[in-house]
C-alpha cells in the first residue's frame, strides 16, 4: 500500500474498526495468544480482498481496515470474523471477544512517523465511535454504511436491524444498526449462545435458495464472495445439541436485478398481511422459475404477485426480465414504465427500460435511461455495465471500457463485467488486456464457457495457437460433462 497515488487523494471507503474486549487488563501471555488468534481470524476474513483494495492498520488492541473497493467487502469480512469468533467461543478458553464497527465515510491516506501508511479523517473517527457502542462479539454499522449496502441487494437488507441513536463523548449523535448473519438473533450476546430461529420450512428454503440444491451447485459456486453470507449463517441449537447451517444465497443477475428496497414487507411482517404474504410467495416462486429458466411459468407467478400487490415493484422487475427472455419486449417495457410510474426515483425502472430499448436497438434512448439510472444511484454497477454494453453495440469501445471499469470497481467479483470489458478490448485489438479479463472471469467462474470461447479467439488473434487450442479443448470437455 505504498503506492503514492493512494497517498495523495481522499477516499470514500468502508472502514471496519475492531477492538479486543478487555485486552489491556490481561497478562502479557494472554494478550499475545489473543492477538495471534485475532490476526489469524482477520487474515482469513480478508483473504479474498485484493491487497490494493485495502489498508490494514494495527491499533494495538485490535485493528482497522479501510476497504477501498466494493463496500459490501467490509460487511463480508466482518461477518466472516464474527463466524471465527463464534467458533473461538466454543473451542477456546478464555474465549476471544471483539467489538466491531463499520462506517462509510471520507478518509485520507497519510504516512506515520515511521513512513508506514496510516489513515485519518471523519470516516475513521466515526468508525471508531460506532465500534465503541458495540457489545461483545457484536457488529454495529453506521447510518451511511447501512444506506449504501442495504440498497445493493434486498437480501443484504435483511441482515440489518436498527439499534437506535447513540451519542459519543463529543455529544455527536450516531444512528447505528445491528448486523447479524441470517438465522442468528439480533442481540448483544456472544454468538455461541445465539439460538437459530428458522423462519421457513425446508420446502420454503428450497424455493428461496434453489442454488443450494445439488443440481445447482456449479451455478452457485460462481457467486463467489456473495455466498459467504449463507456460509457464515451458523448458530447453536442448544436443545438439539447440533449445528445448523442455513442462510440466504444472494442473487447476482448480471443485467436485471439491481439494488433497491422492496416495497413489500418480508417474512414476519408479510405474514401479518395475507395479501402481502401471497404476493411474496408468488414473487419467490417467480424468481425460482426464472433461475430454472422457465420464463413462461415465471411470468404467471409474477402476474399473481402483482394481482395480490399492485404496487409490488420487485415483481414488475422480475416480470420484465422474464418477458425479455421470451422476447416480449413491448410488454417488458410496459413493466418498466409501471415501475417508474410507481416510483420515479427508483433507478431499476430506468435500468429496466434501458435494457428493453437496447434489445430493440433504440440505442440513444437506451443510453438516456442508463444515464438516468446512474444519476439517481451513482453506485449502480449493473447500470454502468448495461450502458457499457450499449456503447459496445455502437462500437464506442473506449467509452464502453470506462463504464466496465466502473462496474468492476463497484462489483469486482462479477465475471460478466470482465468478459464484456474483454470483448471491448478485443474489438480494439488490445488482446493482452482482453486475455487478462477473460482469465479473471474464469477464475471467478470456472465454468464460464463464454470466457473460454472469447479467450480462445483473443489468443488466436494474438498468435497463441496453443493457448486457443487448450481453451477449446476445455470447452469440449465441459460440454461432455454437461451431457453426462
Amino acid at each position: 500500500m505504498a503506492d503514492i497515488n493512494k497517498m495523495n487523494r481522499t477516499w470514500l471507503c468502508s472502514v471496519v474498526f475492531m477492538d479486543i474486549v478487555n485486552y489491556s487488563s490481561q497478562s502479557d501471555e494472554l494478550q499475545i495468544k489473543w492477538k495471534d488468534r485475532f490476526n489469524g481470524y482477520l487474515a482469513s476474513a480478508i483473504k479474498d480482498v485484493p491487497e490494493d483494495e485495502r489498508v490494514i492498520l494495527d491499533t494495538g488492541d485490535g485493528a482497522a481496515i479501510c476497504f477501498l473497493g466494493a463496500p459490501e467487502a467490509a460487511m463480508f469480512a466482518a461477518l466472516e470474523l464474527w463466524h471465527s469468533l463464534l467458533l473461538d467461543e466454543r473451542e477456546q478458553q478464555p474465549p476471544l471477544r471483539v467489538r466491531i464497527g463499520i462506517n462509510l465515510g471520507p478518509i485520507k491516506l497519510v504516512r506515520d512517523i515511521n513512513g508506514a501508511p496510516n489513515a485519518i479523517g471523519d470516516g475513521m473517527n466515526a468508525g471508531q465511535r460506532v465500534m465503541s457502542f458495540a457489545g461483545e462479539n457484536q457488529i454495529l454499522v453506521s447510518q451511511s454504511f447501512f444506506e449504501v449496502v442495504s440498497r445493493l441487494s434486498d437480501d443484504y437488507k435483511t441482515l440489518f436491524r436498527l439499534k437506535g441513536v447513540e451519542k459519543d463523548k463529543h455529544v455527536r449523535e450516531h444512528t447505528v444498526y445491528d448486523l447479524s448473519p441470517p438465522g442468528a438473533e439480533h442481540a448483544n450476546v456472544p454468538p455461541a449462545v445465539a439460538v437459530a430461529q428458522p423462519s421457513a420450512s425446508p420446502e420454503r428454503v428450497a424455493q428461496k435458495a434453489p442454488e443450494t440444491r445439488p443440481e445447482n451447485k456449479a451455478r452457485a459456486a460462481s457467486r463467489s464472495l456473495l455466498l459467504l453470507v449463507g456460509a457464515i449463517a451458523v448458530a447453536v441449537v442448544a436443545a438439539a445439541g447440533a449445528w445448523h447451517f442455513f442462510g440466504s444465497a444472494v442473487r447476482s443477475k448480471a443485467a436485471t436485478q439491481a439494488p433497491a428496497p422492496s416495497p413489500v414487507p418480508t417474512t414476519s411482517k408479510a405474514a401479518a398481511t395475507p395479501v402481502a404474504a401471497a404476493a411474496q410467495a408468488a414473487y419467490d416462486d417467480g424468481m425460482r422459475l426464472t433461475d430454472n429458466h422457465d420464463a413462461e411459468g415465471a411470468v404467471r407467478r409474477f402476474d399473481d404477485a402483482i394481482s395480490a400487490q399492485p404496487d409490488y415493484i420487485d415483481a414488475y422487475v422480475g416480470r420484465a426480465e422474464a418477458r425479455r427472455s421470451l422476447m416480449q419486449y413491448p410488454l417488458s417495457l410496459e413493466d418498466c414504465d409501471k415501475i417508474i410510474q410507481l416510483n420515479p426515483d427508483e433507478p431499476r425502472g430506468y435500468n429496466c427500460r434501458g435494457l428493453g430499448r437496447q434489445l430493440l436497438q433504440q440505442y440513444d434512448a437506451s443510453l438516456a435511461d442508463f444515464n438516468e439510472a446512474i444519476r439517481r444511484k451513482p453506485t449502480f454497477a449493473h447500470a454502468y455495465g448495461n450502458r457499457g454494453t450499449t456503447y459496445s453495440l455502437l462500437q464506442q469501445n473506449d467509452r464502453a471500457i470506462q463504464d466496465f471499469d466502473e462496474a468492476i470497481r463497484l462489483m469486482p467479483r462479477n465475471p460478466t463485467f470482465r468478459v464484456k470489458r474483454g470483448n471491448a478490448y478485443s474489438a480494439l485489438k488490445h488482446y493482452d488486456k482482453a486475455i487478462q479479463d477473460y482469465t479473471e472471469a474464469i477464475r471467478l467462474k470456472p465454468d464460464d464457457r463464454n470466457a473460454y470461447k472469447f479467450r480462445a479467439l483473443a489468443e488466436e488473434a494474438s498468435g497463441d495457437a496453443a493457448g486457443a487450442a487448450a481453451d477449446r479443448a476445455q470447452m469440449r470437455e465441459a460440454r461432455r460433462e454437461k451431457i453426462k
